[in-house]
């Protein structure tokens, strides 16, 4: 359960994202942190995670290893290589957490002589059938945004379950975890897109987030990043000041003159 959220804006030469500091453990414990969710993956490029700490982990440092190094790495590469980890790690969890407790050690010894699931079960049917409806069901409860800028543009995918990726460069955002449809509804009615100047894209995406935070399981703590050409920038606690001042003057301002109103109620309830 969380936030995160990422907006290309400045026609592709900026993106913002941002996250909160929300956890949750592998025995669904949920905690805020000093630890951030924006990942850095490349020079240009992060990763952000809603779900359990520990499978994100094991999906995005395996692909960090590879392409952290990189100034000439491709998001599209980046996002692929992620969508491809989190496959393997859900075929992981999958033998560990349903498929050897129902078969045992002596599955083990069987598949050591190359026999598949459907081989060691072609006896038990009813077996097989009850593990393909598990597997099929089975879920990490994960979802990531790859988010990053290189030299074919700017880019926003997402990885979710069961192993299925999105290209949202279209579009220009999205939000993943508790608080996503919140947010996204928030960008939405603010008519974001990527052509809007980093500023508004920068108040748009700090709103979005606080509109996030009445989904349960999202945290208070924000963290605000900007990848651009030269790399990427994480806000000061001086430019979350200033947003919060700004945000709190809008939302002062959003009622309009009521004066008229109140004439016609207190008339009408006389």
């Amino acid at each position: 359960m969380t936030i995160c959220i990422a907006a290309i804006c400045e026609n592709g030469k900026n993106i913002v994202v941002a996250a909160d500091r929300m956890f949750t453990s592998p025995l669904n414990v949920e905690f805020e942190t000093e630890e951030h969710k924006i990942e850095i993956v490349s020079k240009f490029c992060v990763a952000m995670a809603a779900g359990g700490s520990a499978y994100a982990t094991e999906v995005i440092d395996p692909v960090r290893s590879i392409f952290g190094k990189r100034d000439d790495a491709l998001v599209p590469d980046i996002a692929n290589a992620i969508l491809n980890q989190y496959k393997v790690v859900r075929n992981q969890k999958l033998e560990e957490q349903v498929v050897l407790p129902m078969l045992g050690n002596d599955f083990l010894v069987h598949r050591a002589k190359n026999f598949t699931v459907a081989q060691y079960l072609q006896p038990q049917a009813n077996v097989y059938q009850q593990i393909v409806a598990i597997s099929s069901n089975y879920n990490l409860n994960l979802e990531l945004l790859i988010v990053g800028i290189d030299k074919t543009g700017a880019h926003i995918f997402s990885v979710s379950h069961p192993g299925t990726g999105f290209n949202l460069d279209k579009l220009g955002y999205s939000a993943v975890g508790s608080g996503a449809i919140h947010a996204v509804i928030s960008l939405s009615l603010t008519a974001q897109t990527t052509h809007r100047e980093l500023m508004e894209t920068l108040y748009t995406v700090y709103d979005a987030k606080k509109s996030a935070e009445v989904a349960p399981g999202v945290g208070r703590v924000t963290d605000i990043a900007v990848i651009e050409e030269s790399g990427i920038w994480n806000c000061p606690q001086e430019l979350f000041d200033t947003l919060e001042s700004v945000s709190s003057d809008c939302h002062k301002k959003n009622l309009p003159d009521l004066k008229r109103v109140k004439e016609i109620y207190d008339k009408q309830h006389k």
